[in-house]
This record gives structure tokens, C-alpha cells and sequence, in this order.
């Protein structure tokens, strides 16, 4: 590995900001997307009624690497409200399921059960109140199992010496 020439260094430097310049510039694009759409809260609306980021940006023109740079950019607050809306899209998700299978026909059914699945398994995936996920129902520490062993454990004699208790001295 060589020291790179100044040359180099300098490429490298313009690369570097000619990439920052387009990310900010999809930024943009994200913006006045967003904003033509009705702003901030009607993209996260989208999400919350159960509508994928996919769709989103397909609706937005914008790829979901600029939609996440997008909320990057937002700082901690608008990630907080992005994940607000992903938990009640979740919930959307979960309510939409009664309707499909209650609006299903008796030919309809199998559709209808793939529909459901699919819908439960991502509002699972949103909501951790709809997960699959089974909870542990007991703890164990097994450091403390190990000492309260260690506590009750009977000494045996050592090399066929018959004493009780090992005497240390």
C-alpha cells in the first residue's frame, strides 16, 4: 500500500462531496415529495393506516434509501413519530384481517386465509402486541443456581482418608 498522490486525494475528496451532494439532493426531491403529498404527518399517516414504506415510496418517487435518509435528516423526532405510525399500522394491519375473512365466500377462502396470514405475520412484525412470539414464562439465574450448589454441596473424603469435614490449616 503506497501513500496516495496528491492527485488521488483530491479525487477522491470531489467524489466524496459530489456523493454528499446528490444524497442531500435526493433529500430534497424526498421533501417536496412529502410535502406535495400533504406533509410530514400524511406520510406517516400512509403508514399507519398499514401501508408499506414500499408503497409509500412508489407514491413518493423516491427510493427507500432516500425516504431513510429523509428520516435521518428529521433527527429523533420524526424517527419517534415514524415508529409511532409503523405500531398503529401494525394495528391497521391486524383490524383489516376481520374484514377480509368476514368478507370472504366459501370459494374465496383459501385467498382470504393467505391474505389474513400475510397481514397477521407483518402486523406481528410492527406490533409486538400481534407477534407470535412466545414470552419466557420462568427466568432462571444460573449463577445463583450454581452458588446455592456450591453452598449444599458434601465434601467427600480425599484420597480414602475417612473424614468428616476436610480440614484446612
Amino acid at each position: 500500500m503506497g501513500l496516495d498522490t496528491l492527485a488521488e486525494v483530491a479525487d477522491k475528496n470531489a467524489a466524496n462531496i459530489a456523493a454528499a451532494q446528490s444524497k442531500k439532493a435526493e433529500v430534497s426531491v424526498a421533501n417536496k415529495a412529502i410535502h406535495k403529498l400533504g406533509g410530514e404527518d400524511a406520510a406517516f399517516e400512509f403508514i399507519a393506516n398499514g401501508g408499506t414504506v414500499a408503497a409509500l415510496c412508489r407514491t413518493l418517487g423516491v427510493g427507500a434509501a432516500t425516504f431513510d435518509r429523509w428520516l435521518d435528516r428529521g433527527g429523533e423526532a420524526r424517527r419517534k413519530s415514524y415508529a409511532q405510525a409503523r405500531v398503529r399500522g401494525g394495528q391497521s394491519l391486524a383490524e383489516e384481517t376481520i374484514e377480509i375473512a368476514d368478507a370472504a365466500t366459501p370459494q374465496e377462502a383459501a385467498v382470504a386465509k393467505l391474505r389474513v396470514d400475510t397481514r397477521r405475520w407483518l402486523a406481528g412484525k410492527l406490533n409486538d402486541e400481534y407477534s407470535d412470539k412466545q414470552q419466557p414464562l420462568v427466568n432462571i439465574d444460573l449463577g445463583s443456581m450454581a452458588l446455592d450448589a456450591l453452598r449444599h454441596r458434601v465434601v467427600t473424603p480425599v484420597n480414602g482418608v475417612d473424614k468428616p469435614d476436610i480440614v484446612e490449616g
